[in-house]
């Protein structure tokens, strides 16, 4: 028995010992036979030993190689994973160039194709981005000021006077200078250019940083700010701050007081007021300040409903309907034409705040009055919740979308908050869900906005930009956001897609839309010949009065 080696090992090899043997003899008688063999066990255990040897060899041999191949296959497939990045890069509508190529021919040339398609898609992008660029410059910038001119004004105002907007209430705030044309005559353009630049840029810098302030010159002696989601309250010191430093700087130019008078018009708007109602207000304010002196602002008081409440009283009355749940929701449905149908696509969410006495007021009746109370992102935390309560318990309904306020945007907490809501809701019902915010705040907070769109997107929820239209920069934000939809004014869709003057359809904002995979909808459809004239520019998603009135979410 050999102790060292394993029986199997035996008992799975004959080896098979020499063996010798001689007859013993004393003298010629024979004494008896001798046998020698050789002992089998130092074969054995030699074989076995060779054995383990040559496993250990091929074993270390085999990890060696095993390892190079691992390293040669890791750096050819990184090379794969790059180029798959690309390809997913181009499906979420990034545009990604790889230059580190890969060192294997067929890797390589993958890779260089890959890169060629992203860029000529980046191309298109780009082009199509500065030509929209350039002919929103070119239709709706003053070219003296380049402040937004009466055009833009009279195709955007809309979207702040819209019933159900936050932006449907706010301030207004005119200034006219009279005898322009007696200072182009007596001394000259260049003082009217300085002048009017002067103007242009001090009303930038009291009003450019308010949220979804909207600055234009109206024509060559008037210009109009609309500040909406404030109060005359808030924003007088400003218009006295604009005021106090156009008279130290008018009165430093050589003899400009004697030929040139200003005067201000402040009030505030509301969602009853339509655009002719609005600039004759606005006008006949602005006339009276005139005709009291030079430098003059005059307070129109027409709208003061809404200041009937000292800010306690309405602290305590809006903390009192959210916990009442006074706070009601109310929808107006986006829709989809196709095959002579409407399809229902989602209900945007809209808040309603029902009073003491039974009356049901817009959001552009608390929203201003909330929002210099800090008490917004309180407010939109609730439509979260009932909105999220509604479609758990009504798993049938349409989808909804919920616009979110710069104010819920900016903080952190809320964001945390809203990923914790998101996780809980998604457990229990797969229902469409959207979340809105309006193109000024994008464009003002980008980064906070990118991260909460890859946060809803990453439960598989939409995101949108309400109230979209071109910035002054292009349209890079939305390469970054990348948004599912983008909503826009009627009228704007029309001017950015039809040239009135030549009768030819304008591809450049369908061509950049259409190369991030944003759909586009058209918002105040206020009758059929908007929806037609739309349908003929290749918009088929609506939503307004038209389509779709306002209804209570029940």
């Amino acid at each position: 028995k050999v102790s060292d080696v394993p029986q199997w090992f035996i008992q799975s090899i004959n080896i098979h010992s020499a063996s010798a043997s001689s007859e013993i003899m004393i003298g010629w008688s024979r004494f008896g036979t001798l046998e020698v063999s050789g002992h089998t066990g130092n074969a054995y255990r030699q074989l076995y030993s060779t054995l383990i040897d040559l496993i250990q060899t091929f074993l270390m041999l085999g990890a060696v190689v095993f390892g190079l191949l691992y390293l040669l296959l890791s750096l050819s497939l990184k090379s794969l994973e790059r180029i798959r990045d690309q390809a997913k890069g181009i499906i979420e509508n990034k545009f990604i160039i790889e230059n580190k190529l890969p060192f294997t021919t067929e890797f390589r040339s993958a890779t260089v194709a890959m890169n060629a398609m992203v860029a000529k898609v980046k191309d298109i992008f780009d082009r199509e981005n500065e030509t929209l660029r350039r002919y929103h410059e070119l239709l709706y910038k003053d070219a003296e000021t380049k402040l937004y001119n009466r055009r833009y004004l009279t195709a955007k105002l809309p979207d702040y006077l819209q019933s159900h907007s936050s932006l449907a209430a706010g301030v207004y705030v005119m200034l006219s200078l009279d005898g322009i044309d007696r200072l182009k005559r007596e001394m000259g353009y260049q003082q009217d250019y300085v002048l009017l630049t002067t103007l242009a840029n001090e009303m930038n810098a009291q009003f450019g940083d308010l949220q979804n302030v909207l600055i234009a010159r109206l024509n060559d002696s008037d210009f109009f700010a609309v500040i909406p989601e404030n109060t005359v309250a808030s924003i007088r010191h400003l218009v006295e701050r604009l005021m106090d430093h156009m008279q130290q700087k008018m009165e430093a130019i050589d003899s400009i007081t004697t030929y040139v008078a200003l005067g201000c018009s402040i009030g505030e708007y509301s969602e009853q007021d339509t655009l002719k109602s609005l600039f004759s207000r606005a006008d006949h304010s602005v006339t009276e300040a005139k005709d009291k002196g030079n430098f003059t602002i005059d307070e129109s008081h027409s709208n003061e409903e809404s200041l009937i409440l000292g800010r306690d009283e309405w602290r305590a009355e809006l903390l009192q309907s959210i916990q009442e749940s006074r706070m009601m929701l109310a929808f107006q449905s986006v829709v989809e034409y196709d095959k002579n149908d409407f399809n229902v696509l989602h209900e945007e969410i809209l808040l309603r705040l029902l009073d003491k006495e039974g009356a049901i007021h817009n959001a552009g009746y608390f929203i201003p009055i909330a929002g210099s109370l800090g008490l917004v992102d309180l407010l939109d935390r609730y439509t979260i919740e009932k909105a999220l309560k509604h479609l758990s318990e009504n798993n049938h309904s349409a989808g909804m979308a919920i616009n979110l306020s710069c104010d819920f945007i900016k903080k952190h907490s809320n964001t945390k908050w809203l990923r914790e809501e998101l996780a809980q809701f998604k457990r229990h019902t797969e229902a469409y869900l959207s979340f809105e915010v309006t193109n000024t705040v994008a464009i003002n907070n980008l980064e906070a906005v990118h991260a909460l769109s890859d946060m809803v997107k990453m439960y598989g929820y939409h995101f949108g930009i309400d109230h979209f239209v071109l910035p002054d920069s292009g349209a890079d934000y939305l390469q970054i956001i990348r948004p599912d939809y983008v909503k826009s004014n009627s009228a704007y869709l029309e001017d950015m897609l039809y040239d009135k003057d030549t009768g030819n359809t304008r591809e450049s904002l369908n061509n950049l839309t259409k190369s991030l995979g944003i759909s586009i909808i058209a918002i105040m459809i206020e009758n059929a010949q908007q929806m037609e004239v739309l349908k003929n520019l290749g918009i088929t998603k609506f939503q307004g009065t038209y389509v779709a009135p306002v209804a209570m979410l029940k």
